[in-house]
């Protein structure tokens, strides 16, 4: 049990990348803040053997660490562009000992249910109940606790009698079980099918890679700097999005080759249509002979896959590479605006993926999967949402222009994603980026401004804000 919180506390639940961030930007903001971590460390995905972490002994970044570090917080310069899982760590680590967050991180302390607290004493916020201690109110609420933890099975017609595993069991090719000398399958075209099939294939006697469509990969360096630097170039000069295809896919052809050039499928969506396949050593294992390529499969039967051209192999052990589900078990999908879906995935319907509609209490920060590197766009939802908190506090005028903004339909896509369970979450980091710039210079301003003038800025944005948010159920805390 720690110590008891002031009414004006707002809770961070995960101490992950995003959840240290929002904790970090609250706090800066002079918002009271604590975060509630459900395994005994932090670092979340990151924090390799948890419950928590889906990543594997030999992941390291497939975004470079100038586009994935914090906006504040740079990696070290002799570091590799494209850092280790325990270089990750060390680095989340690094962050939280720099800002001073480990005293108000709370480890161990799995939340179990958060609603709204609506009582006479509590107008607004919300009660979470963690385990070992009862509900305690909170002015508002960050949820930070990631969208990789429940895996998400294809749906294949019978049944597999060897070992299958999700690609968050895997860890190496001896854990959970040995691969040397085993048939293997991996399913799925991903980074995490790409990375795995690539790690079986090193140890495993056969390897197969099976794929729904085909796709782009992209290598990690292109003429001796990291690829997504260079798309970043092409980004800042504005070129547009015909032009950034054509010379993307002409680089990636002279460095690595594209998939007709490896007797590979033809992708059926053009680049930066999907999620980036960022890896320099598959066409090579595909090359040597180590990985076969392989289409959809069709169904299991006993021991054996059956492909979708008819073919039909045995193998001892699959291991699906499918992605996760999106949930958020300890609070009611309404208060997120997500639909009831009959399996508990329910994409929550979120202001950029980020803050509630209409309620200035509450918001998931890292629900998104960016083309390119996280950690520093989720430092800039943080700092959004504790404006958010900072001007429902004390600047009326900016929490209405805030809510106004929430209303408006977001800005059309630049680009359409293929229609996939993986790519519910995804977002072109450039634009996303800028769109979060703007928002944040906007309150910025108005809270300067209302700092400048506390007691006009009440009166009229008092006023405007009950005009602007009628019926929204928020209120200053």
């Amino acid at each position: 049990m720690h110590a008891s919180h002031s009414p004006d506390t707002w809770c961070v639940i995960g101490a992950g990348p995003s959840g240290l961030t929002a904790l970090k930007n609250l706090r800066a903001a002079g918002i009271a803040a604590e975060c509630l971590e459900r395994e005994d460390g932090i670092g979340g995905n990151w924090f390799f053997g948890s419950a928590a972490s889906a990543v594997f002994e030999s992941t390291r970044l497939i975004s470079s660490k100038t586009l994935t570090e914090y906006t504040d917080f740079p990696m070290p310069r002799d570091w590799p562009a494209y850092p280790d899982r325990r270089q990750c760590l060390e680095y989340l680590w690094s962050y939280a000992r720099h800002f001073g967050l480990l005293p108000h991180i709370h480890t161990g302390i799995p939340v179990e249910r958060i609603e709204p607290a609506a009582s006479r004493d509590t107008p607004c916020g919300w009660l979470v109940q963690a385990a070992g201690r009862p509900p305690q109110p909170y002015a508002g609420v960050v949820i930070a606790s990631g969208h990789n933890r429940v895996p998400r099975y294809p749906d294949i017609p019978g049944a597999f009698t060897g070992t299958l595993l999700h690609a968050c069991h895997y860890k190496s090719p001896l854990t959970p079980l040995p691969l040397a000398g085993k048939r293997v399958l991996v399913i799925g075209g991903g980074n995490s099918g790409c990375d795995i099939a690539v790690d079986c294939s090193r140890q495993a006697a056969r390897t197969v890679h099976s794929t729904r469509r085909g796709y782009y990969v992209v290598p990690r360096f292109i003429l001796g700097r990291p690829a997504d630097l260079r798309n970043e170039r092409l980004l800042k000069m504005r070129a547009p999005l015909w032009l950034r295809r054509l010379v993307s896919l002409r680089a990636i052809d002279r460095t690595i080759g594209l998939p007709r050039r490896r007797g590979l499928r033809q992708p059926d969506h053009a680049l930066f249509e999907s999620h980036p396949v960022v890896n320099g050593e598959l066409y090579e294992r595909i090359a040597a002979g180590a990985i076969e390529p392989a289409g959809d499969v069709a169904s299991f039967a006993g021991d054996a896959a059956v492909f979708a051209d008819g073919r039909r192999e045995p193998f001892d052990v699959v291991i699906c590479a499918t992605g996760y589900q999106i949930t958020h078990p300890f609070i009611a999908p309404e208060h997120l605006c997500a639909p009831h879906a009959p399996d508990g995935d329910g994409c929550p319907q979120l202001y950029l993926n980020l803050l509630h509609p209409t309620r200035d209490d509450i918001a998931v920060v890292g629900l998104i999967q960016p083309d390119s590197g996280q950690w520093g766009i989720t430092d800039l939802q943080a700092r959004l949402v504790a404006q958010m908190a900072l001007a429902n506090r004390q600047a009326a005028r900016a929490a209405a222009w805030l809510y106004r903004q929430r209303q408006r339909p977001e800005a059309k896509r630049r680009i359409r994603y293929v229609d996939s369970p993986r790519h519910r979450l995804e977002v072109e980091h450039f634009a996303y980026r800028q769109t979060l710039v703007r928002l944040i210079k906007s309150m910025d301003k108005r809270l300067r401004q209302a700092e400048a003038c506390p007691t006009l800025g009440r009166r009229r944005g008092a006023a405007g804000f009950r005009r602007g948010s009628r019926g929204h159920g928020s209120g200053r805390h």
